[in-house]
């Protein structure tokens, strides 16, 4: 018999690098189809109603988000960050949506009016969140460390990108 023996605690499991760029494709998936989702709950006749699926949406794409990024999910710190992010936006940008939302109790033309407006809308702000987040969780952020302060201004900057995509695609299917 012999005396030595094998130490395999010492013996460390190689990881597989996570693909970044299959990583970001899912991402940029979830947030298409979460956008698309958005701009639909915007289209709810209920007014303050479709502000709740709109933000619901939003956090289940966020919780998507996290399960692509082996990220945990926290809906308590989620939705803080998702209202705050939106209020800061400010009332030139926040006027439109609640107006919107109001007008949809005027039957017909205000319901189908303010139904598209707010669906256009709501669409640039999940962009916008989806877009954040990615760029967050790419960079190995997670939802307890990310910065709302720097991220309120990069916010309004997405959400403007996020408004032009969405009138790109809106323009798109119309040709």
């Amino acid at each position: 018999m012999s005396d030595s023996t094998i130490d395999v605690t010492a013996v460390e499991i190689e990881k597989t690098p996570v693909d970044a760029q299959a990583q970001l494709a899912k991402a940029k998936e979830i947030v298409k189809n979460n956008v698309a989702w958005s701009a639909g709950a915007g289209l709810i006749p209920v007014p303050g109603f479709d502000l709740v699926a709109i933000t619901g949406v939003q956090l289940k794409m966020i919780n998507e988000l996290c399960l692509a990024y082996d990220v945990p999910f926290n809906k308590s710190l989620a939705r803080p960050i998702v209202i705050s992010l939106i209020s800061s936006l400010g009332a030139g940008m926040l006027a439109p949506v609640l107006a919107s939302t109001t007008m949809k109790v005027v039957p017909g033309i205000g319901l189908l009016l303010a139904g598209t407006a707010l669906a256009a809308t709501s669409a640039g702000i999940t962009y916008a969140v989806g877009n954040m987040f990615t760029d967050h969780f790419s960079c190995g952020g997670t939802l307890e460390n990310f910065n709302l302060i720097n991220g309120c201004s990069t916010f309004k900057c997405k959400v403007k990108e996020g408004m032009k995509e969405t009138q790109a695609v809106k323009e798109a299917a119309a040709a």
